[in-house]
């Protein structure tokens, strides 16, 4: 089953004045079998298609940015090998203009109005879908946590 490796540890800084999606650098996608003795077969290349992104506050805030479904970045895992991505997308553009990050605007005042800092800490809870070629249903999940400021 697929496995996320090398995500960078720690939170990642982004500024609000980006106006680009926020993209992980560098990750790998590797696939291991379940079990130390198991053996993989073609039958067990997976193809993840669909992307979740849950968003929670790690800032003591309550307003989150919305849940993303990402269905445009399909991901080939071979068997027992890896899929190493880069400048993957992780969090739109678009949800930078969305409650709450469009508070740090300085035209909305440049502050979260909850917790009254010029930034706010959201984790990206990301959890892909897909299925093995043999159809069995698969799944990665990980977390990046990320800190938004003008």
């Amino acid at each position: 089953s697929p496995a996320v490796s090398a995500i960078p540890e720690g939170v990642a800084d982004v500024p609000r004045s980006a106006s680009g999606d926020v993209t992980e650098p560098n990750m790998t996608v590797s696939s291991k079998a379940k079990s130390p003795t198991g053996v993989l077969s073609g039958q067990d290349d997976a193809v993840l298609s669909e992307w979740v992104v849950t968003c929670t506050r790690t800032d003591g805030g309550t307003v989150a940015s919305p849940v993303w479904h990402n269905y445009n970045q399909t991901i080939y895992v071979p068997a027992g090998g890896s899929a190493p991505l880069q400048n993957f997308r992780i969090f739109p553009a678009e949800y930078l203009q969305q409650p709450p990050l469009y508070q740090l605007f300085p035209e909305n005042g440049g502050f979260d109005k909850e917790t009254g800092r010029t930034n706010i800490r959201q984790r990206l809870h990301i959890e892909i879908f897909g299925k093995t070629v043999g159809g069995k249903a698969v799944s990665v999940t990980f977390d990046v946590n990320l800190n938004f400021f003008y």
